[in-house]
């Protein structure tokens, strides 16, 4: 990987939170944009749609609030999907920094697949499911003698209910799989997480039109279990946490310091261990060769730039066989680079061994009481 894929760009945190209140406020305008645009000429659009459910005629509309509310909604799902590639495109932008290869290949898939697929099914629900759905209901229910007669406005909302959950399938997925990619729902910080399920889920309970009457609360369960499914198919992260807790300590000297240790599996020739083995809450990484793989690097890059880590040591070796630039990193952050040297040991194959090494490390520090 080229040096200059290596060097993160660090932006403080208000500068993010700015980024992120420009996407909104230009996916708001977009929005209302769209809606402006929409309702000019979306009226003789619904009324086409209406007359060409049926070729009999067989379909009403019994109420005039039912075209306002047709037009309100049509409105509403034009707009939300003429804003939607807007918003992936500025949240894209907006996340790709903060990810690595693999995560951001994930992101622009989804979102490719997406852009792709949501209005192709929208336009499979609006102009072949409801027609076909239409005419198989007047042939089945039709009685000599009655002329059947099927209000335009439920079938209509019957496609808008649709078109929604899948707009709010394809958003929640994108928030709920962009905090995973974050860490934000790692090491039982499940709050976030809960947060995006609960909203999704009370949404379409509170929001799906009158037909669905009785199934809210299954198409919310089943939406929220496929948002669930699609966002832990993102990549694992190279170290495996994404956002680990790095709790303060008091070393031997007496001085405070955030302590990483990495679980370097030097390409296999150095034996793991288990975290439970360690006497204090060290955060502990894997690693499968730190100074060979260039996406592990960038990710302990970050964690370290993020979370001002001022020890890093690594079990199978002393830090040297480390790339000169990344040494030079830890240097200018201030971060010390030490090791347990295992691989030069004899004895690193005995697990108690290694248990009394890991115990004997973590006895010079004292966890800072953060009450």
């Amino acid at each position: 990987m080229d040096q200059s894929n290596l060097v993160k760009i660090e932006s403080s945190v208000p500068k993010h939170f700015s980024e992120l209140h420009t996407l909104f406020r230009t996916t708001a305008f977009v929005f209302l944009l769209s809606t402006i645009i929409s309702s000019i000429w979306l009226e003789t659009v619904v009324l086409d749609w209406v007359i060409s459910q049926s070729s009999s005629s067989e379909i009403s509309v019994y109420g005039p609030y039912d075209w306002v509310e047709m037009r309100l909604l049509s409105i509403i799902i034009l707009s939300s999907l003429i804003t939607l590639p807007f918003f992936s495109i500025g949240f894209r932008s907006f996340a790709i920094q903060g990810l690595l290869p693999k995560e951001r290949l994930w992101l622009d898939l989804y979102l490719l697949l997406n852009a792709l697929l949501l209005p192709i099914i929208l336009y499979w629900v609006w102009f072949t499911l409801i027609p076909n759905y239409t005419e198989t209901s007047l042939q089945l229910d039709s009685i000599s003698g009655v002329n059947p007669r099927y209000d335009a406005s439920e079938i209509f909302s019957f496609a808008s209910g649709i078109s929604w959950v899948l707009i709010l399938t394809f958003s929640s997925t994108l928030f709920l799989s962009i905090s995973r990619l974050f860490g934000l729902v790692e090491e039982g910080r499940s709050r976030f997480r809960n947060r995006i399920l609960a909203i999704t889920g009370g949404l379409l309970i509170l929001t799906l039109p009158e037909p669905f009457e009785g199934l809210r609360i299954l198409i919310a369960i089943v939406v929220v279990a496929i948002v669930e499914y699609i966002s832990r198919t993102v990549p694992n992260g190279p170290l495996g946490l994404r956002n680990p807790i790095f709790p303060e300590f008091v070393n031997k000297d007496g001085f405070r310091t955030k302590v990483l240790l990495m679980n370097c599996s030097c390409e296999g020739a150095c034996p793991s261990f288990d975290k439970s083995w360690i006497n204090q809450n060290i955060s502990v990484l894997d690693a499968n060769a730190l100074c060979l793989d260039d996406t592990e690097q960038l990710a302990l890059r970050d964690l370290i730039s993020r979370n001002s880590i001022t020890q890093l040591t690594i079990s199978g070796c002393n830090g040297s066989p480390l790339p000169l630039d990344l040494r030079n990193f830890l240097s200018a952050h201030n971060t010390s680079l030490d090791g347990l040297n295992w691989l030069d040991q004899l004895n690193v194959d005995n697990i108690n061994w290694r248990k009394t090494s890991l115990q004997a490390y973590s006895s010079q520090f004292n966890q800072v009481d953060s009450r």
